[in-house]
């Protein structure tokens, strides 16, 4: 599980175009597209669209999508996103990521 301080880290480039949490705008009245678990979202998002970390032009870790979403869970974790908004969230990306993924 990761932590706060830990020094394996994902980071996301400056200037990435995001969308935060892919809530659809009908639900945005429980879960807003931004929020404490804001970061974690980029990091999803970014991983989804990269399905890599690449450092100095290096492709240094591939992801599948199941390893993508569980960095989403752990980052809300690492947020200190509460249970009840975090594992939703997660399952949403689980059940219904795979058209963003491809």
């Amino acid at each position: 599980m990761g932590s706060e301080y830990s020094k394996d880290v994902i980071l996301v480039p400056y200037g990435f175009i995001t969308d935060f949490a892919s809530v659809p705008s009908f639900m945005w009245w429980l879960i807003p597209p931004w929020g404490k678990y804001g970061k974690a979202a980029v990091v999803h998002d970014y991983v989804y669209q990269h399905h890599a970390i690449k450092q100095g032009g290096v492709v240094i870790l591939t992801f599948d999508r199941k390893m993508a979403d569980k960095v989403f869970l752990e980052a809300m974790d690492v947020l200190g996103v509460r249970i009840w908004r975090k594992y939703p969230m997660y399952w949403a990306v689980r059940l219904f990521g795979g058209m963003a993924w491809r």
